[in-house]
């Protein structure tokens, strides 16, 4: 076939042959379009030549059952529906609800350009510690100790702690967050997720309609995927077309319905960044 690779839009409609049953797509790493079943961002590419790998675990310990579209509650430690940090930045606090607690605490997420950013301090008991830096996103944490936390660990807008960005429960020595956000420098492609559920309290099953959202910068949430978990079933979903996600694009899972009280829903979920 003549023309197999078009290095821009002009030419494409005219110049194609319309006997060869396929589509073309624009592969940006070789800025061409070409013939959809060679494009170079397939998995295998994806996986190939990605510069990080992102692999998420997050947990809900107490969802309610009055959880609803307009009411959801996200998987994290907070058991509420989660709310990012301003897309211009903020400053932020650490501290925790016992005072035995002196750790050193690692925090992730982006700083004011939407770039990686990293901090480590100690705690001091009951009193706030400021963490340096401008975050536009928290997306982790843990303890970097090598003696247990004693109490909840609240990350939060300084001078409103009421105003939560992440927790590290008591127990679990690091953050449990269903959520991400590609940083500034990189695309990201959401491979595949898995979601479980259990009910601690009792052997009553529960189930429960968990919504994958992705929100590009600037923009609104949108579902991307619905699973029905249950606490007798887990759902895997991998993606052989994976989801591409811009650079700066949140991801979220939100539950939106539960027939039963006080169950966990858990979700884990994997990122390519190129």
């Amino acid at each position: 076939m003549e023309n197999a690779k078009y290095d821009s839009t002009q030419p494409f409609a005219h110049s194609r042959n319309t006997n060869v049953n396929f589509n073309y797509v624009w592969d940006a790493p070789t800025q061409y379009w070409i013939p959809q079943q060679a494009s170079s961002l397939s998995l295998s590419y994806i996986l190939n030549n990605a510069k990080d790998f992102i692999n998420k675990f997050g947990s809900n310990p107490d969802v309610g059952q009055s959880v609803s579209l307009t009411a959801p509650e996200t998987v994290w430690d907070g058991s509420t529906e989660y709310v990012f940090p301003p897309n211009e930045g903020t400053g932020i606090q650490v501290k925790s609800d016992d005072g035995a607690d002196t750790q050193n605490i690692v925090i992730q997420g982006l700083d004011e350009n939407f770039e990686k950013q990293n901090w480590s301090g100690t705690l001091n008991g009951l009193n706030e510690v400021n963490v340096d830096g401008t975050w536009t996103r928290v997306f982790r944490a843990y303890n970097n100790d090598s003696v247990d936390l004693n109490g909840l660990i609240n990350i939060h807008a300084s001078g409103n702690d009421a105003l939560s960005y992440a927790q590290i429960n008591d127990g679990n020595n690091q953050t449990l967050m269903a959520i991400y956000t590609v940083p500034a420098n990189c695309t990201g492609y959401f491979t595949k997720y898995q979601t479980t559920a259990h009910n601690p309290s009792s052997s009553s099953e529960i189930g429960y309609t968990i919504h994958m959202k992705t929100r590009e910068f600037g923009k609104v949430f949108r579902v991307k995927s619905i699973s029905s978990a249950g606490t007798s079933h887990e759902v895997t979903k991998e993606f052989n077309f994976p989801n591409m996600l811009p650079p700066k694009t949140d991801i979220i899972f939100d539950i939106v319905s539960a027939n039963g009280n006080n169950g966990s829903v858990d979700v884990e979920f994997n990122v390519a960044l190129l």
